[in-house]
């Protein structure tokens, strides 16, 4: 299991009630959703920030290079430290693509190149959101930037510390979970993983989570770097995907004609001698979330 405080993540990332003071349901604790075809949270369901992706349509391989993305409209933007926090700005960019079984994500960020094969802290990291509960908010469930309000539902979080080396495959779809919980990437530390406010994450189907049993992790990601050499300036490309439809309780479940909330956060391994800490990354969600269009085919 791998668990550990962000204090205000996205205060992110990363498709979509209160948990923690606001006196509605807990999440659920007896496992997952007996079907697997409900439809992600409507535009109205929801208070984005105003900014929008058009999920294009169509089957993207894997790998770490985005030229077969030429078609898909980006949302480009500038990801900023959560409140209380100096770190540097990032340029980025985010699409979304979608078929009858997968959600693709490509996710860039223009930083120099930085990865050490023994501490996950000095390399580059990412991490995705999607709301689970209609009205989560997009500071790790909560809507308060410093994290200090109460939860107004549960997220799912696809958190990727760069354990393996770019251009591999990477998350739950090819690994084995390790020690604590499905949701765990034992062999690359890409995790599938859900909170309901700031101060506490799990991996999917960790015990000593609030959510139910039956979770697992199908991630699948590959990231590569345009100038991979140490300390090269260029952009990061981590590219992802998962079933849009997994049946797990601790996941957005997507599909078309539906819209999924997303947030985004980058880890800079430059902000000190050591590394990155849990609050010490950039986000989406100083503006609040970002919709995701799943137009109906």
């Amino acid at each position: 299991m791998r668990r550990m405080e962000w204090a205000v993540l996205f205060a992110v990332l990363a498709l979509v009630v209160a948990a923690c003071g606001g006196g509605a349901e807990e999440p659920s604790t007896t496992g997952p959703p007996e079907t697997t075809t409900a439809p992600a949270p409507t535009e109205a369901e929801h208070e984005g920030g105003g900014r929008t992706v058009e999920a294009f349509t169509g089957t993207i391989a894997v790998d770490g290079d985005p030229s077969d993305w030429a078609d898909a409209t980006g949302l480009d933007m500038t990801l900023e430290s959560i409140e209380g926090v100096d770190v540097e700005s990032k340029t980025a960019s985010v699409k979304v693509a979608y078929d009858d079984e997968s959600v693709y994500v490509l996710f860039t960020v223009d930083d120099d190149f930085n990865w050490n094969a023994d501490e996950a802290h000095l390399s580059g990291s990412a991490a995705v959101m999607w709301a689970i509960d209609v009205g989560a908010g997009e500071h790790m469930g909560t809507e308060d930037e410093a994290g200090e309000g109460p939860s107004l539902g549960m997220v799912d979080i696809w958190h990727w510390e760069l354990e393996c080396a770019l251009g591999e495959d990477q998350g739950g779809a090819v690994s084995d979970p390790g020690e604590g919980a499905p949701g765990n990437d034992g062999a690359c530390n890409f995790d599938d993983e859900f909170a309901t406010d700031p101060e506490e994450r799990f991996d999917d189907g960790d015990p000593e989570g609030p959510g139910g049993s039956g979770a697992e992790n199908s991630l699948l990601g590959v990231f590569s770097h345009t100038n991979p050499v140490e300390d090269g300036e260029g952009t990061w490309t981590f590219e992802m995907s998962r079933p849009l439809q997994t049946g797990d309780s601790q996941d957005a479940q997507l599909s078309a004609g539906g819209t999924g909330m997303m947030a985004l956060a980058y880890w800079d391994p430059d902000i000190s001698p050591e590394g990155w800490d849990d609050d010490q990354h950039v986000q989406s969600a100083n503006q609040g979330w970002i919709e995701v269009h799943f137009e109906a085919e």
